[in-house]
């Protein structure tokens, strides 16, 4: 009943590897689709965002232009009233000019009066009452002249304040003015600068919708690759049963499976391929089943090792032999615990009946990182690490792979 077990595993093996492996990857594609989805969810909500930011800035853009409006017309305004104050304080200044005149004439009269010179006023009266008459309206008239310049010059004086304050208020209001412009000039520039990382999200967005797809379709394919192989396994065993019962009613030996030994390692120039009589055992420990063609006695049929087993001395954990990642890491039936890692360009490595399991699927691993432990306990027979070296579909002779001594 043993032998029949441990025939039927290893029959299975090459539908679990590829199960597992696919199965691996159909998980991996499943990472994938919720990772690019959840990224796809936060490019949305950072669009929103940044649309909320866009619709925010051009509000401010629009109220600064607002505002930049009023205070060019209240500096045109401003403007206007120091041209109209310029025009005043000329006009009163002229107006100043002209009493000043008609003071120094009647200065002039009244002098030549006081000093009985030659009277220069035209009058019909000969009496000199009259003339003195003249002479004191010409003198009132003189002061009444010089108390209006004096009233002309206030008023020419707070044209001027007034000229001060509005040219102040112009330079104030072309401060601000600058002010607001420089501050629309940098709106501006986080506007665009937002509108280019919306240009980009919504490239990423697409990408990533068009990638989801694209993961979907290899979804589906590998779903319909596991059926058909779910079938193959469920086959697996009747198959071995009809050939099982054919060889003991022929009563001699027959090939149980298909596969041959290859005899050459079937390295390539990929970094794994360069690594053939390099790489280290994966625990220390006897070889007590080589790879390659093997007589079942008790069955009477020739089975093909597609691995190897290796016995340790004691209680030790098992190591990667090469860099990778790991494609499944689980309990399987018949093989225990069970790591399958790939080391790309197609090259796979396969470590099964480990008592404990440190590594899960997905993760990256490095060469002699620890995947887990086999326990040696007296009461258990022969406990053993299955290995295995895969290229494609193809199991590899390991022996080839290893580095002597």
């Amino acid at each position: 009943m043993k032998i029949k077990f441990i025939l039927t595993g290893l029959l299975l093996l090459f539908y679990t590897v590829c199960v597992y492996a696919q199965t691996a990857s159909l998980e991996e594609i499943n990472r994938n689709i919720r990772s690019e989805e959840a990224e796809l969810k936060k490019l949305q909500s950072e669009k929103m965002s940044i649309t909320k930011q866009i619709s925010v800035l051009s509000s401010k853009i629009s109220n600064y232009h607002i505002l930049i409006s009023e205070l060019n017309k209240e500096k045109k305004r401003c403007e206007s009233n120091i041209n109209s104050i310029r025009s005043s304080i000329i006009k009163v200044s002229k107006e100043i000019d002209e009493n000043k005149k008609d003071i120094a004439k009647s200065n002039m009269y009244v002098i030549d009066n006081m000093g009985y010179s030659d009277i220069k006023i035209i009058t019909t009266s000969e009496k000199p009452q009259d003339t003195v008459k003249i002479l004191e309206i010409l003198g009132k008239a003189g002061v009444n002249l010089r108390l209006k310049i004096d009233k002309l010059n206030e008023d020419v004086k707070t044209l001027k304040n007034l000229k001060v304050e509005e040219e102040a208020r112009v330079l104030e209001l072309a401060s601000l003015e600058e002010s607001r412009n420089s501050a629309v000039k940098e709106l501006q520039s986080e506007k665009k600068r937002y509108n280019s990382m919306m240009t980009m999200i919504k490239h990423d967005e697409a990408g990533r919708k068009e990638y989801i797809e694209l993961l979907k379709f290899q979804r589906k394919e590998l779903d319909d690759q596991i059926q058909l192989q779910a079938e193959k396994d469920t086959n697996a065993e009747s198959i071995y049963q009809q050939k099982n019962s054919a060889n003991n009613n022929q009563g001699r030996i027959k090939t149980f499976g298909e596969d041959k030994p290859v005899m050459t390692a079937m390295a390539d120039d990929s970094p794994f391929g360069r690594l053939v009589k390099k790489l280290p055992t994966p625990v220390n420990g006897k070889i007590i089943e080589q790879y390659g063609e093997h007589i079942v006695a008790d069955a009477g049929i020739k089975i093909m090792h597609k691995g190897i087993k290796i016995s340790p001395a004691g209680t030790t954990q098992v190591k990667a032999v090469a860099d990778g990642m790991v494609v499944f890491a689980d309990n399987v039936k018949n093989f225990n615990n069970l790591v399958i890692i790939d080391h790309g360009s197609s090259y796979y490595t396969v470590y099964g009946n480990m008592d404990t399991l440190l590594v899960e699927t997905g993760k990256k691993i490095r060469q002699s990182d620890i995947l887990g432990d086999i326990i040696v306990d007296p009461a258990v027979d022969n406990p053993y690490l299955y290995f295995e070296l895969r290229k494609k579909e193809q199991a590899l002779n390991p022996n080839l792979w290893f580095k002597k001594g």
